[in-house]
């Protein structure tokens, strides 16, 4: 499909060019100025979005990349979440959300982390209603029973997820509360996350000040300061995604467990 939009794109340049060519009053530099700003709108729609000096515009995040792997996917593609770095990260998720620290995570441990991020009283009332729909249905879609007897251990996590992982349609679902832990620290409502907001992040999950301040300059790849949105929730499910050791995504949750 896309090398098919890629030649009608330059099919409909040609046209463009012979047309423009054939009237007197146009110049070649305002023929190939017109050229170059069709291609661009062109390949823009195709998901590739540019400046106007055509390079590509640091941290846009497409519909594609939003619900890729991170890794490489395709018919032949192995299983994953087998690779000792996966299930480190994934040790270390477990460990974030093990509010109580006593070895399980609960219902009881989700509740208390939403009520961390609600308090910090940066949703609104609807926002704060969905953002505890979206946590009990991930809770009820992959560990069942909301009940403060189920209790799942750091290998039963790791399972868990590496179904997930594998499963096309869960794995798409698994991470939507992301958005709300954003707007939850986003403390000036501009759309954007300082690292003094991610200190509130960090703050949230248990972790302490310095530890936020270097995943931040990690994950904040272009250095401009700030995290949007997009950056934000792709990087939080790349996390739970990528088995590439140099992703930076890696310690978008706090430094990572031991081996």
């Amino acid at each position: 499909m896309a090398s098919t939009m890629i030649r009608a794109t330059f099919r409909a340049a040609s046209a463009l060019l012979e047309k423009e060519i054939s009237t007197p009053a146009t110049s070649t530099s305002a023929v190939a100025s017109l050229v170059h700003t069709r291609l661009l709108t062109k390949v823009t729609r195709t998901g590739v979005r540019c400046y106007a000096n055509g390079r590509p515009e640091t941290g846009y995040v497409t519909e594609s990349d939003s619900e890729s792997d991170s890794d490489s996917e395709g018919p032949h593609r192995t299983e994953k979440g087998r690779s000792e770095f996966w299930r480190r990260k994934m040790r270390t998720f477990h460990g974030v959300i093990d509010v109580n620290k006593d070895g399980v995570v609960s219902y009881d441990d989700f509740q208390i982390l939403a009520e961390r991020f609600v308090n910090l009283g940066h949703l609104t009332e609807k926002q704060q209603y969905e953002f505890q729909d979206v946590l009990k249905e991930v809770w009820e879609k992959q560990w069942g029973a909301l009940d403060r007897y189920n209790l799942v251990k750091t290998e039963e996590y790791l399972e868990n997820m590496h179904h997930v992982l594998n499963d096309k349609s869960l794995k798409k679902k698994a991470h939507h509360f992301l958005p709300y832990l954003f707007k939850a620290v986003d403390k000036d409502k501009d759309g954007v996350i300082s690292v003094e907001e991610f200190k509130l992040f960090f703050e949230c999950l248990g972790l302490d000040h310095q530890d936020a301040i270097h995943s931040f300059r990690t994950i904040d790849m272009n250095s401009d300061g700030f995290l949007s949105l997009k950056e934000f929730v792709k990087l939080g499910r790349e996390f739970f995604l990528t088995e590439d050791e140099r992703k930076p995504s890696k310690v978008f949750w706090g430094p990572l467990v031991k081996p």
